[in-house]
């Protein structure tokens, strides 16, 4: 076992560093060298007349003349053309898995493995005692989660070139089965996946058969297959059904001077789960012949994170630390709170102008001040994107709903200049109101690190900068080409 264990890390390593020295980059960048040849002639004719008259009959030769110069220019021109050189790039995937545990061993992670304690999405059913009062059956849809971080996928030239095949890397993924810690599976991942469309304009559906394979701190295969539907403006909804199995071998131990080891703990299962995933961009083979300028968008926005503090109502600061007895402004000075969002996203509505949008992020945070303050994951955000002065300066009035862990309606404004493709800066009014907390014990666990819960409500000014934050305008939607 102890061999075995040792060429398999061996052999994952190299694979995984062979594929990495191997597995082309992000952008292909392709060059023409060209000579430019300029050729150039100049006629120049001059006239002298001699003086004198010229009317005694006598003929004159001719005083015209003409000069001619030929000129010959030349010099090398680079046209340089990047193409996207990746079939599949995507930062966060989450999947809720069901049938892989039940009752008190079951994870109860939720929906897409995000909402933990949400009980009327979570219970297959209810029982009644003699006395008529409910009863939780523990026996839950979503047993277990799927987590992957970092997911890299490359075109894989197998038989004879056929299409839609890929060599993928998963910087970490966890295939969690139930609330036992020797069932968990970890680990770097390579994976092989190839892909059957059912639809190939955005947003895509396919069917993606794949198998992946991990080495450490677990040691296991994953087989599955999905429906992918995605990918617009970073999102993407999966179906999956497959099988794990594999060994944790975080536990295990050597026997020193022997070949005897403690080979940790095995886990297999079948599942079936729902997944989600953000900031994970899915190109067909075709596309990535396509320059990075004449590709296709369909959001207004799509970032890594915003955070904008604010200056709102609130007595305390979210930012006041009691234990600290020199600080005497629980007011904050001028910041009373701030908004965290991750991994946010606009999607273009394609009716009327094409500027009103949906949109929603990985996690939103607001709060106006110290126990004045909500959390949610995935909100619906709808709203109506401006532009004012083209490549440069934006609005956006918008209304947003939280529904977990925290419950509460967010309307408000933002104008965002953009400095660059990477960073904007922004400037926001709006108003909040509703419940830091949700029904559900894990939620409320949560919260009570942040402050106290309670209802709250407010309006706030504030100003902010977006990072890896990309605004597109109308010239560059899909929609208006």
């Amino acid at each position: 076992m102890k061999y075995f264990y040792n060429l398999s890390l061996i052999l994952f390593c190299a694979a995984v560093l062979g594929g990495c020295s191997v597995l082309p980059s992000i952008t292909r960048t392709e060059q023409d060298v060209y000579t430019i040849t300029q050729r150039d002639t100049t006629v120049n004719q001059q006239v002298r007349n001699a003086p004198g008259d010229r009317d005694n009959g006598i003929i004159y030769p001719s005083s015209r003349t003409t000069e001619i110069n030929h000129d010959v220019t030349q010099h090398d021109s680079i046209v340089t053309r990047e193409y996207p050189n990746f079939i599949r790039l995507g930062l966060f995937e989450s999947v809720g898995m069901m049938g892989t545990a039940s009752g008190e061993n079951s994870l109860r992670p939720g929906l897409f493995g995000l909402f933990y304690d949400v009980k009327d999405l979570l219970d297959i059913a209810y029982l009644f005692d003699t006395t008529g009062k409910a009863k939780r059956i523990e026996n839950t849809l979503f047993s277990g989660a799927i987590y992957r971080f970092g997911i890299g996928e490359w075109r894989l030239r197998w038989f004879r070139d056929s299409p839609n095949w890929t060599i993928g890397v998963t910087a970490f993924e966890m295939l969690i089965p139930t609330n036992k810690r020797e069932d968990v599976l970890a680990s770097t991942t390579v994976s092989i996946r190839k892909r059957y469309y059912l639809r190939d304009e955005i947003p895509y559906v396919c069917i993606t058969p794949a198998v992946s394979i991990g080495a450490y701190p677990s040691l296991f295969g994953n087989l599955s297959a999905s429906v992918d539907v995605g990918s617009i403006g970073g999102l993407n909804l999966r179906g999956y059904v497959g099988y794990a199995s594999g060994w944790n071998w975080a536990g295990s131990t050597f026997v020193q001077g022997t070949d005897k080891v403690n080979s940790g703990a095995s886990s297999s299962f079948p599942y079936a789960g729902i997944g989600v995933s953000v900031l994970d961009f899915l190109n067909r083979d075709i596309e990535t012949e396509r320059e990075w300028k004449d590709h296709e968008h369909s959001a207004w926005n799509i970032g890594l994170a915003q955070v904008t503090f604010l200056k709102s109502g609130a007595d305390t600061s979210f930012f006041y630390n009691r234990s600290n007895k020199s600080d005497q402004n629980p007011g904050g000075g001028p910041l009373s709170g701030f908004i965290l969002r991750l991994a946010p996203t606009s999607v273009a509505l394609p009716f009327w102008n094409n500027q009103f949008y949906v949109g929603t992020s990985l996690l939103n945070m607001l709060a106006l001040g110290k126990n004045k303050f909500g959390i949610g994951i995935l909100p619906i955000r709808a709203g109506y994107w401006q532009p004012i002065i083209d490549d440069e300066f934006s609005t956006e009035p918008f209304i947003e709903y939280n529904y977990f862990p925290s419950t509460f309606f967010h309307v408000g404004n933002r104008l965002n200049f953009r400095l660059s493709d990477q960073f904007n800066f922004n400037i926001a009014a709006g108003y909040a109101s509703g419940s830091t907390i949700s029904d559900g014990d894990l939620s409320r666990d949560i919260l009570l690190n942040f402050g106290n819960l309670s209802a709250f409500s407010g309006g706030y000014v504030g100003f902010g900068i977006s990072i890896s934050d990309r605004i597109f305008f109308p010239q560059e939607l899909r929609y208006n080409r």
